[in-house]
């Protein structure tokens, strides 16, 4: 018998946390939109809107810097456009990010200062149509870019842009009931409302998970069900993988029993905003489990790849300025929506839940 070993050299990650913060910020940005848009239709959603435009709006400023960080090189973002491959999803999201960005501040400018117009309100349903139309457009090219991957198992399944586009939901509504509180004209109302949406969007998410572990097991969808063995193999040999699974599934549970509890207690329906924070940790840190740590998994050979988070702008520098640089844009936002003269539907005011 003969023995013949191969050594695989270990790879650096291609994709930097300079991605993690891109899709995070667009997700939340995206997710926002529609969340705004729905607004338009009438209805009870329609008391979100302000916070939703806020979130909206900040983050998808933030989310093209981001991406132009992770390309690093100009000549890497002019070849989108000098070159473009239809067949390619990250040449069709160079089209799709610059008009999703430029409709979205169309919409928030004609939001603020139209709104509830006879005529002008026609305008703003239009920008709305066509804010629905690109922000669905977005989640969809941003979870496909990832999911076209073959070499990575656990990204290739059609559970992942749905699994994007849920998680990205689950922090744009906790950065609404986040700006609720600190917008300080909230009221009771739009606190359950807010918390009313969030249930709905963490059983959804629930429910996509458990979804993708079903046909996963019996073999079916993109892959024929070898991202959900591919879990299961690293939830067998790897500790790492084992208690990151159980720690979503408890941080998971413990944000619907939060959520639902808010709702059954008025004396905690005024701190429920608290629950924004892990809603969106949650967000960030599954783009941080899709992206980095699965690029530590050796597409040959066992164990894991060696990952340390640089301290520079590569890593904990460029996670920690874009999140600055989120803050910055709210403050700037806001201090503009504050000066920019409003349409004859300006919100009259309401009781104020303290908390």
């Amino acid at each position: 018998m003969t023995i013949t070993e191969i050594i695989v050299p270990a790879q650096d990650v291609a994709w930097l946390p300079w991605a993690v913060q891109y899709f995070f910020f667009i997700g939340l940005s995206s997710a926002a939109a529609l969340l705004a848009a729905a607004g338009e239709a009438g209805g009870p959603l329609r008391r979100l809107q302000p916070a939703a435009v806020l979130v909206a709006v900040s983050a998808g400023v933030v989310a093209p810097v981001a991406l132009l960080a992770d390309l690093h090189q100009p000549g890497r973002f002019w070849h989108f456009y000098a070159h473009f491959t239809p067949w390619s999803w990250m040449s069709i999201g160079s089209l799709l990010l610059p008009a999703y960005v430029a409709v979205l501040l169309a919409y928030a400018a004609a939001w603020q200062h139209w709104h509830g117009g006879a005529g002008r309100r026609r305008a703003v349903l239009a920008l709305a149509v066509a804010l629905v139309v690109l922000a669905l457009a977005v989640l969809v090219y941003t979870g496909a870019e990832v999911m076209i991957v073959r070499a990575r198992l656990l990204w290739h399944t059609y559970w992942l842009p749905l699994n994007f586009a849920l998680t990205a939901l689950v922090g744009a509504v906790g950065a609404v009931l986040f700006t609720l509180r600190w917008s300080g004209v909230a009221c009771a109302d739009d606190y359950r409302l807010a918390n009313r949406v969030q249930l709905a969007v963490l059983v959804a998410t629930a429910a996509a998970a458990a979804g993708w572990a079903v046909t996963g097991a019996l073999g079916l969808g993109a892959g024929g069900g070898a991202s959900f063995a591919e879990a299961l193999r690293l939830a067998v040999e790897q500790p790492f993988w084992r208690l990151m699974y159980a720690g979503s599934a408890a941080v998971g549970a413990l944000l619907i029993a939060g959520t639902a509890l808010a709702l059954r207690r008025p004396a905690l329906l005024a701190h429920s905003w608290w629950l924004s924070v892990p809603a969106l940790l949650c967000t960030w840190s599954f783009r941080w489990v899709v992206f980095i740590n699965v690029q530590t998994v050796p597409k040959y050979g066992a164990g894991l790849y060696p990952y340390e988070l640089p301290l520079g702008s590569d890593g904990l520098l460029g996670i920690v300025a874009t999140f600055g640089l989120w803050v910055a844009v709210v403050i700037i936002v806001s201090a503009i929506a504050a000066r920019w003269p409003q349409g004859p539907a300006a919100a009259a005011p309401r009781e104020v839940a303290h908390g």
